[in-house]
């Protein structure tokens, strides 16, 4: 059922105009032109035929139904019925409109801070706050010898202290206590052992405890005893080791100098140098064999999982851009963790001590231990 536009009320597609309003009905325009379909027998007829020629039928308007919606009143005697009306402009309708108040964006959500559970309960006074991790200081993990005399990480007294199992084999959130000043850690030779992992030495690392400070000292290990970084980026010499992930790498230093030519001047044949300042890099295997080998230029060598100048590939530990290699205008380089998930270790030297402080990560092994003040 067609309707006018102006008032709603009900037409037939032969009308010219509409009888409740009197405005123009378009149709009828195309009626005019391209002829009228019989309503009673479905005949088509060519424009301006006022009779069916199939049936007989009239083809002119049929008497206006019934208006079923209120439209204008009826003009008055002698007063002319308007016959073009405007078109509607909707959008000055809206804006001519003082109720008219547009949708409101909703504030975003924030993604970066946690939701707050109404029914979690209130945490016990004194508790540590679990939802963010606290800020890292920044100093770094010294690779040489600790200094004898305090620091600013040292424990309250002979205040007992415990490991936490961030990962290992299995028992992941398992604390081991410390009674006695020295603890050992080791697959079968030690009083904490992890007879599971091929990869600990009978006796591998010794933790201590003295005047209130804690330490770790590797036994002699052939895998190393590594610490976390601490802070925004540690020194590293040719032949540093270090862990990202399950992967062990090893820094080899800046490229060699190109050898001196033959006493006829003759120099080696090989592939062009490159230009700008540039390190070694070598992954190491299980079994102590070497592995893939990377010469990359600085001043920046990122290393990750993927996209990075040094690709180390899937590795569920590994981020995608994990740490970098930053080279210094005086040859020296520097490791740095670009706020991965797990860490990167460093390789302390054999036989050496380290201090620890409340909240440190220490690798042997398959094991990763956080240390954590009573």
């Amino acid at each position: 059922m067609l309707q006018c536009f102006h008032c709603n009320s009900p037409l037939d597609p032969a009308m010219t105009e509409c009888p409740a309003c009197g405005a123009e009905i378009e149709m009828s325009r195309l009626t005019g032109i391209l002829g009228s379909v019989c309503r009673n027998c479905d005949a088509f007829n060519e424009p301006g035929t006022t009779a069916c020629v199939s049936c007989g039928e009239a083809l002119g308007p049929r008497s206006p139904a019934p208006v079923l919606a209120a439209g204008p009143a009826p003009a008055a005697a002698g007063e002319e019925l308007p016959r073009d009306l405007p078109p509607i402009d909707f959008e000055a309708v809206l804006l001519d409109d003082p109720d008219f108040e547009p949708t409101s964006t909703p504030d975003p959500i924030e993604l970066l801070e946690p939701v707050p559970d109404p029914e979690a309960p209130a945490p016990l006074p004194g508790a540590p706050d679990r939802s963010a991790p606290g800020p890292l200081p920044f100093e770094s993990v010294a690779l040489e010898p600790a200094a004898a005399g305090g620091g600013a990480g040292t424990w309250s007294g002979a205040a007992p202290f415990h490991l936490v199992l961030e990962r290992g084999d299995g028992k992941e959130g398992s604390r081991l206590q410390f009674i006695a000043s020295e603890t050992t850690i080791g697959s079968t030779d030690a009083s904490l052992p992890f007879p599971e992992d091929p990869w600990l030495a009978p006796r591998h690392a010794t933790f201590s405890l003295r005047d209130g400070r804690l330490f770790v000292r590797d036994e002699g290990s052939s895998g190393g005893t590594f610490l976390r970084l601490r802070g925004l980026s540690v020194p590293i010499r040719p032949g540093d080791a270090f862990a990202l992930g399950d992967r062990l790498l090893r820094f080899g230093g800046p490229l060699p100098a190109p050898s001196p030519p033959a006493p006829d001047g003759t120099r080696r044949l090989g592939s062009p140098r490159p230009a700008a300042q540039s390190v070694l890099l070598e992954e190491r295997l299980a079994g102590g064999v070497s592995g893939r080998v990377w010469l990359r230029s600085g001043p920046s060598v990122t290393l990750g999982r993927a996209g990075c100048a040094v690709n180390l590939g899937d590795d569920p530990f590994l981020s995608q851009a994990h740490a970098e290699v930053l080279l210094e205008g005086d040859g020296t380089a520097r490791l740095r963790d670009l706020g991965s998930a797990n860490g990167t270790f460093v390789r302390i030297p054999t036989r050496a001590e380290r201090e620890l402080r409340d909240g440190d990560l220490v690798r042997v092994g398959r094991q990763v231990l956080r240390v954590s003040e009573s």
